[in-house]
């Protein structure tokens, strides 16, 4: 399945989609934001033609009119195979010649954009429009997240459920589907779309009220900042799709490295911070990552070497350091030990 090249923005694309986020945070309602991602198609791709699926129950799938307007979709076509094969993980299905399908977010995704795309004048300015179009996808469904559109999705999909109107307890079913779909955008707000970890606001929503418990119930748990080594090295060097991936592959190892109550989250670009819940033996972690860091490398799968700067303090139960203090103070330790290593 062909899915765009990432690249950087020219001015002009990052103008409109400056001006597309300051419009989205003006709006509360799906239409005006969907009808804002049919404007950001045209202006992106040169064309109005698109499929926006969105997965749920219920399933929300939509095309984008001449107004920019959605309306619901015919799911008999191709573009719908290939959204819904992206959706669920299905590499052998072949999207139709002349579309990219675009996901977000890029693992396990929740929504998918299949547009056409016509032939541009130079292999970068089509990677541009590419970006650019990705880009503003991702602030259209983080946007739907936010403001949790149950009622405007009864508007959008009142034609697919008409025949269970009647009947009421079907009808509380469905409304309960549609709380689903709207709390699954709303996690979706609350994650990297990178790597589908927390970002920095699902950390803390995640992070906080474990760690206000542990403090009260005077348990250990400690905070783990890290950072990746050689990032920028390798963007330079091997391209911003190969740094792409050196993060994901940081984020796997991490996740390998933790345990499943341990919170993780992707703060941006190359830093990754941790609340790691009952380590009385922060060393027995640090051992962990360091193994698996170790086994990565001589797996000898990617073009580079994975290497992590950690910085890691304790969270004293009888301190008065917030999560966030303690978080600016593992950092601190990052540093200290990357300097270390450095010289």
């Amino acid at each position: 399945m062909s899915h765009p090249p990432e690249s950087l923005c020219d001015i002009g694309q990052l103008r409109a989609l400056l001006t597309m986020a300051r419009e989205l945070s003006q709006v509360d309602e799906p239409s005006a934001v969907l009808r804002l991602m049919g404007g950001a198609v045209a202006e992106h791709s040169g064309n109005k033609d698109a499929l926006l699926l969105i997965g749920g129950p219920p399933q929300l799938c939509v095309t984008f009119g001449r107004d920019d307007a959605a309306q619901m979709a015919n799911t008999n076509n191709l573009w719908y195979a290939a959204a819904r094969a992206c959706m669920d993980g299905e590499p052998d299905v072949v999207a139709p010649a002349g579309t990219w399908v675009l996901a977000v977010p890029k693992v396990r995704p929740i929504a998918v954009l299949v547009t056409e795309w016509p032939a541009a004048t130079t292999t970068e300015t089509t990677r541009q429009q590419a970006a650019a179009l990705q880009t503003a996808f991702e602030l259209t469904i983080a946007t739907l997240g936010r403001i949790q559109v149950r009622s405007s999705l009864e508007e959008l999909v009142n034609t697919q459920y008409a025949q269970i109107a009647d009947n009421a307890q079907e009808h509380a079913d469905e409304l309960a589907r549609r709380d689903l779909a709207a709390c699954e955008m709303l996690a979706l707000s609350l994650t990297d779309v990178l790597t589908g970890l927390n970002n920095r606001r699902g950390f803390f929503a995640r992070a906080e009220p474990l760690f206000i418990l542990a403090q009260r119930q005077r348990r250990a748990s400690a905070v783990l900042y890290a950072d990746i080594d050689e990032l920028k090295s390798v963007n330079d060097s091997q391209g911003h799709a190969a740094g792409d991936q050196m993060i994901r592959d940081a984020a796997t190892v991490l996740v390998a490295s933790l345990r499943q109550a341990d919170v993780l989250a992707r703060l941006g670009g190359d830093e990754f911070v941790a609340y790691i819940m009952d380590d009385a033996l922060p060393q027995a972690l640090l051992s962990r990552l360091q193994h698996n860091l170790d086994e990565f490398n001589l797996s000898g799968k990617r073009p580079y070497q994975l290497s992590l700067s950690v910085g890691m303090v304790p969270c004293d139960p009888s301190g008065n350091a917030t999560l966030g203090d303690l978080i600016q103070q593992a950092d601190l330790a990052m540093y200290a030990q990357k300097h270390h290593r450095l010289h």
